[in-house]
This record gives structure tokens, sequence and C-alpha cells, in this order.
């Protein structure tokens, strides 16, 4: 039996980035205090850092950018939605207050800033981009550059055991991470490949979560194959809307 190979959603939208909206809130808050710093008496420089909130709102955007492409949207959303971060909070702050350069990682495995790849037991969805920032103030003038990194990665393991005649359980250990952290799962979509090479999607799987990035799930088929093993396609999405996949090969075991 050839090796299935796992297929992407193309019916999603461009997603909204709403990041956008934040990040001209905060610079709304900029200008007010650098308007004002004259009277200001001094302050702790990582209590008033203007650089903090704008990593989180480039962080915002490549979840944004992730969450969109792997919905079926084109990869090249990340650098129009970057483009139109860059726009708004260079205009809003006159191109003298901050200026913000960003590069798309291009180094392998990243290709303009992205980096999908579902296999077997193991699926990556990451984005990658170095930014520069350049703060200029009434009395000083502050630089930065760093590189922000969104990934979301599963892997898994499984196996399947013969109950009766053509029915079998299923069982999967799956481990979901944020940038190499334990991370939360929205919802899983589970499929196995049948005897003519067709997925068919698995209703009503019974999914245990227990609250460290680790899930276990069973689930019964019923399948005319008489060998094992049994091919498994997991699509798990993340708390922040972005889809990682996997195969999984599951070999039989006694019951």
């Amino acid at each position: 039996m050839k090796k299935p190979s796992l297929r992407r959603n193309n019916s999603g939208q461009v997603l909204i980035v709403t990041s956008l909206l934040v990040a001209l809130l905060l610079l709304s808050t900029i200008v007010f205090v650098m308007e004002t710093e004259k009277d200001v008496p001094t302050i702790k420089t990582e209590e008033t850092d203007p650089f903090i909130n704008y990593q989180q709102t480039e962080k915002n955007t490549l979840i944004s950018a992730l969450a969109n492409i792997t919905k079926g949207g084109n990869s090249s959303i990340l650098a129009s939605d970057l483009e139109t971060l860059n726009t708004a909070i260079t205009s809003d702050s006159y191109l003298s207050m901050l200026q913000i350069n960003y590069e798309p990682l291009n180094a392998t495995p990243y290709q303009n800033g992205i980096w999908i790849s579902w296999n077997d037991s193991q699926g990556i969805t990451s984005a990658a981009v170095s930014f520069a920032l350049n703060s200029s103030g009434l009395y000083s003038t502050s630089n930065i550059q760093y590189t922000t990194n969104v990934t979301s990665e599963i892997s898994q393991n499984g196996n399947n055991t013969r109950i009766e005649d053509s029915l079998r359980q299923v069982n999967l250990t799956i481990n979901l991470q944020n940038e190499n952290g334990p991370a939360l799962a929205q919802n899983f979509t589970f499929s196995f490949e049948n005897t003519n090479s067709s997925w068919v999607k698995v209703d009503s799987p019974n999914i245990t979560d227990f609250d460290n990035g680790t899930y276990t799930v069973t689930f019964n088929i019923e399948t005319a194959q008489t060998h094992n093993p049994i091919y498994v396609q997991t699509l798990c999405q993340d708390q922040r809307g972005i889809i990682t996949g996997a195969n999984t090969t599951c070999g039989d075991v006694p019951p």
C-alpha cells in the first residue's frame, strides 16, 4: 500500500490581522508619552520600553498569517501582513519616531519566512522573521534587533487492536508544543486510509487531555483490511488557530 500524504484544506479565507488595531492603540500611547516626557521624572526603562509591545504585536501578525495559511490561504499572506503592519506603524509615527525593518527568514528549512513539514509521526508549522527597530525620542534613540518565531509542532505514535472481524480500535498518543513548550489544542481531526487508498474521517473519537500538551486518543474503525498497519492522519488546531498535521503508522498489537 502506498504511503499516504497529507493534504491541507483549501477552503480557508484570508484572515483579518487584528493585531494591527493593537499596534495603532500602542502608537497613540507612545506618542502621548514622548510628547509629555519633559515633565516626567526618572522612570525605569523596562516599564516604558515600547519595543516589548511591538514584539508582541509582530508575533500576533505571524500567528494570524500561519492560521490563514494552514486553513488554505496563500503563503504570500505573511509578506502582505508584514507590509500592512509596517505601513500602519510608520505612517502613524511620521517615519521619525519609530522605524521598522523586517526580513522573513530564507535559511533552510524556511522559505520566505515559512516552514511547513507534515511528515510521519511529526508535524511542524512555523514562521520566522527578523526585525530591526529604531525608536527616536526627544532625548534618546534606541535600537534593537531580534528574530520572532512562531511554531506549532505535534509528535505522535500509535497502534491498532483487532476487536472482531473487521472492527479495529486505534490508539494514539499525541504531544503538542508551541515554541518548544507544552501547548493546548483547540480541536483535532482524524482520518484513516481505507483499502481503496481513500481517506475516511473518524467520527466521535475519545480524546483524553492531560492539560500538559499530551493527549491520548482512541476510536474504532470498520475496515476490510486484513493486514496491518493502519495509516492514520491527524490534523491538530492549537489554541491560536494554527493547524499542524502528521501521519502515523499504527501497527497491529494483540488484544
